[in-house]
């Protein structure tokens, strides 16, 4: 039985054990299939609990069902899953508490408890991180087993070009759950350190894993050319991110050696934001490159030994006018069962694309989100369009992937861009129909600041999304001091027009936010209150000390203050996470220093960073 079949089988077991309140934890148990947490994580969503349509695309899409026994239909007890204290065996759904906004206007806000954390560990990574607003990956060896020392595992794609014996730009570390009275003794291993480069080019964006935890993929980015990778790797190859092994070339492979596949996909750009979204269904993996076109790649995780991935078709998003700036796109976000790819460009639109098909065409779009002021008939710095359009103020794309709501009951994306011209308020959060219509706009905040990804919390994906906010950072709503905000769903599937709240995250002007992450771990009490287990992590991107990892409770569907933090001077990637494990060492959260720092034990050099996600201890 192939891996994806082996996924199949155990989804409809796991999916039928629901109803049965009585299943024991031997038949939950068995068989196992492994968890990916990566950037594509959370830019896929489900609201509306566990209910059929939400099954069924959990059938289909991995992502899915991983989020589903995440909240709502297993719970975790003593590191192992188990039928949830929160099922209801009437319905056969998840029963969320119902949950008590509470509308803050905040301003001026800056009493986080800023303490001199203990660092759980920290790793040296050399001269390389993962890039500003990108992320690690974590394979969890399987949802229903205890966390494992040898088999879980984080990689770190690095935005440094890998040098064999020397700097490494690929880098599995195991052995997570390390730190005072964890399981896996004092420190975390580098299990593999790879030279990952073909070109001398670097990971400048998020890598991704495959379902049974034995690949990666990731683009590296050299000299105006973009390389799409699929890694095997050993255990043993390379001892740390400075003595990096070189990988089996493709050709040269066997079963038991390790393996590096690699396809070209642009001679002419390379790739800074388009993190490859890799469809396990089809084993295709969807990826941009800097000028404006999209590609999709056969052949990722599943193809024969020595056998190279290949380029179906490339896609030029047909952009009005010539010249000026590029639609560099963002990482594409893809629909499986509509067979819909849905891709931001850095000129404020947004675009949906037919792309389960021999070729690609133009599903819906492009609909300007931000775009500073300019239309899509005359995009920001493209000429030749009849009335040019200049954009007003800067950071008017779309860095960020969108997030997409895939239950039938909602079927929406978000975007969000720092300037869609609007004087006085220019930073907008979009929602929109999968077919671009039904547009709901939401000011949050003056812009003229590059904006990243928001998070849902809790509340959102139960059976009653109205009582859910979406949390994102902005700016103030005269400044442009990095601020919280968060949005309802009072007419669900539709979002509200105007935020429920806002509070200032840090007084200092221009200051960007890293990428939202949200957990909702039932095993925390955050703040000392035992109901309290949605918490919502991310940093801010800043020198000296104004760089931080910042955590705060959202449980309430709201903020007041920040939870916890601590500076981590420069900055951080995007932030995974792992458990909901009640062991210890076991709850944690994965990013990388974004310079060099002397936070923790990593000695003056790049670092790779574990905290625990209660109290960043």
């Amino acid at each position: 039985m192939n891996r994806l079949r082996r996924f199949r089988a155990v989804s409809w077991l796991l999916l039928a054990a629901f109803p049965l309140a009585a299943q024991t934890k031997e038949q939950l148990n068995s068989p196992h299939v492994g968890r990916v947490t990566d950037w594509s994580y959370g830019h896929v969503v489900v609201s509306g609990g566990a209910s059929a349509a939400n099954l069924e695309a959990a059938r289909s899409e991995p992502r899915i069902l991983f989020h589903l026994v995440e909240r709502n239909l297993l719970s975790v007890h003593e590191g192992t899953l188990s039928s949830a204290a929160l099922l209801d065996p009437e319905n056969h759904v998840a029963a969320i508490p119902p949950r008590h906004p509470i509308i803050i206007d905040g301003t001026n806000v800056r009493n986080m408890k800023k303490k001199n954390l203990r660092t759980d560990w920290s790793l040296s990574l050399g001269t390389g991180s993962v890039a500003q607003a990108m992320f690690p990956a974590k394979f969890g060896f399987d949802i229903n087993g205890a966390p494992s020392c040898a088999n879980d595992f984080v990689v770190f794609g690095l935005n440094v070009a890998g040098v064999t014996n020397g700097q490494a730009n690929v880098v599995g570390v195991n052995n997570l759950y390390a730190g005072t009275g964890g399981l896996c003794g004092a420190n975390p291993t580098v299990n593999w350190a790879y030279n990952g480069s073909t070109a001398a080019g670097s990971v400048l964006t998020s890598s991704s894993i495959s379902l049974d935890g034995t690949k990666i993929a990731y683009v590296e980015s050299a000299a105006a050319s973009s390389i799409f990778h699929v890694l095997t790797w050993k255990a043993g190859q390379g001892s740390s991110a400075t003595s990096a092994a070189a990988p089996t070339l493709n050709g040269a492979c066997t079963a038991t050696s390790s393996c590096l596949k690699s396809v070209t996909y642009s001679t002419t750009a390379t790739d800074t934001l388009a993190s490859a979204w890799v469809d396990y269904q089809t084993d295709k993996a969807f990826v941009g490159s800097d000028d404006g076109k999209i590609y999709r790649i056969s052949c990722v995780f599943t193809c024969a030994l020595n056998t190279q991935p290949t380029v179906d078709w490339t896609y030029t998003l047909p952009v009005a006018g010539t010249g000026g700036a590029s639609a560099t796109p963002n990482g594409p976000v893809y629909d499986f069962p509509s067979g819909r790819l849905f891709v931001g460009d850095q000129l404020g639109e947004v675009w949906v694309i037919n792309a389960s098909g021999a070729t690609a065409t133009l599903n819906a779009g492009p609909v300007m989100i931000g775009g500073g002021g300019c239309t899509t008939a005359h995009p920001p710095g493209r000429t030749g369009t009849g009335a040019d359009c200049t954009a007003t103020g800067t950071a008017y794309g779309i860095p960020d992937s969108i997030i997409m709501d895939a239950s039938g009951g909602s079927q929406r994306i978000f975007a969000i861009s720092g300037n869609d011209g609007t004087a006085g308020a220019s930073a907008v959060l979009a929602q929109l129909k999968m077919n671009l219509t039904a547009s709901v706009s939401v000011p949050i905040g003056l812009g003229g600041v590059n904006l990243h990804t928001g998070a849902f919390d809790n509340g959102y994906w139960g059976i009653t999304p109205t009582s859910g906010e979406l949390f994102v950072c902005g700016t103030g709503p005269t400044d442009t001091t990095p601020t919280h905000y968060w949005i309802g769903f009072t007419s669900y599937p539709a979002m509200n027009s105007t935020p429920t709240g806002h509070l200032q995250r840090f007084n200092v002007a221009n200051l960007p936010c890293a990428p939202y992450t949200e957990l909702y771990n039932p095993n925390l009490a955050l703040g000392g209150n035992p109901n309290d287990h949605d918490l919502l992590m991310s940093g801010l991107v800043g020198a000296g000390a104004d760089g931080y990892v910042i955590t705060n409770d959202i449980s309430s569907g709201s903020i007041t203050a920040g939870l916890n933090s601590t500076n981590y001077p420069g900055g951080i990637s995007g932030i995974i996470v792992d458990n909901v494990s009640t062991q210890n060492q076991a709850s944690s959260m994965y990013f990388t220093t974004l310079t060099t720092s002397t936070v923790g034990t990593c000695g003056g050099t790049h670092c790779a960073v574990k905290l625990r996600q209660l109290n960043l201890q």
